[in-house]
């Protein structure tokens, strides 16, 4: 399974812009059509996976009155791997070879950043209120800029601005203002700045392989890991398979497409794109879009002081797409 052969002395060639194409190389450089037309698309990729989770997560908490999150994650994991394992074996099979060396990246890319996200913050939500765990797990563009800056990538002031903007947006659209909310639960907590670490992880090592690997080589091999950590914790077969009813499964298969097969994959676009640290900060519009969903599906009361936080959050990703990525920025 892996990529498209390398040409004989050279880098692996740049694919069209697409879905799942144009390697993160030609997001910062390469001749990949107009650089317009790259940031359009990577924002808009990251926006529409971003609002994709939102509506996931409100999914995915009226599924924990039936299923414990711990399940709900590994069901989330073993269906997808198994759509994109059909999908892809059937129609991007030249594609998904990989070279021997990229394996133990794949592996912590699968392990920690696909499953370990989810399973980390359906944690932490256990025990902490949604908005705080997303507040705090929105840290994680702030983690990839530093690491970008470490890196030697030059970081502008108006990224900086525009990421802290996002968190304090972000802190109001997810309603973690509230007073009732001061006292909580220490494991929660440590949880969710464990998910921030995880999240940045997450989207720096998708960068990385997709300047190598396509997007669906990414998916297959990410969620094929990620299914076998999940292996190691619980065997797949010892989930509720018979005891699960049915109108849960229609839930969890609201998940699975809602909030893991289209996110993810519109996510490994964006940062194919754009620069993941750009793609991190336009997910903070994630808790945006849970707030209105919450407010249309569940009925849960929309806030003035979150509808600001919403429009702060979109100001935040507006200057941070008004500053074009160069060869040598983030």
């Amino acid at each position: 399974m892996g990529s498209r052969p390398p040409r004989p002395g050279g880098p692996h060639r740049v694919e069209r812009v697409s879905v799942g194409s144009a390697t993160s190389t030609a997001a910062r450089g390469s001749s990949v059509g107009p650089a317009s037309l790259r940031l359009g698309l990577g924002y808009g990729f990251a926006l529409a996976a971003a609002a994709s989770f939102g509506i996931g997560g409100v999914i995915a908490k009226s599924t924990f009155n039936s299923l414990a999150p711990s399940v709900l994650a590994e069901f989330r994991v073993f269906l997808a791997f198994l759509i994109f394992l059909a999908l892809f074996g059937i129609f991007r099979r030249d594609e998904l070879r990989v070279r021997r060396e990229d394996i133990p990246i794949f592996a912590v890319f699968g392990i920690v950043g696909l499953a370990g996200v989810s399973l980390v913050y359906y944690e932490a939500i256990k025990r902490i209120p949604i908005g705080v765990a997303l507040v705090i797990e929105y840290t994680g563009p702030l983690l990839l800029l530093a690491y970008a800056r470490l890196r030697g990538r030059t970081v502008g002031g108006r990224l900086w601005i525009a990421a802290a903007l996002a968190i304090v947006g972000c802190f109001f659209a997810a309603g973690a203002y509230d007073a009732g909310l001061r006292e909580l639960n220490g494991l929660g907590l440590a949880l969710a700045a464990a998910d921030a670490f995880f999240f940045a992880l997450y989207f720096a090592l998708a960068e990385r392989l997709g300047t190598r690997y396509t997007t669906p080589t990414l998916l297959l091999w990410g969620f094929g890991f990620a299914l076998l950590g999940w292996s190691i914790v619980r065997a797949p077969w010892t989930l509720p398979w018979t005891t699960t009813p049915a109108d849960v499964y229609v839930q969890i298969a609201e998940v699975v497409v809602i909030a893991t097969l289209i996110p993810f994959a519109l996510t490994l676009a964006a940062v194919r794109l754009i620069p993941a640290a750009r793609v991190g900060l336009t997910a903070t519009f994630e808790p945006v879009v849970a707030a209105v969903a919450a407010w249309v599906v569940l009925s849960e009361r929309l806030e003035l002081q979150q509808i600001v936080g919403g429009v702060v959050v979109l100001a935040a990703i507006a200057i941070a797409q008004s500053l074009r990525p160069t060869a040598g920025s983030v």
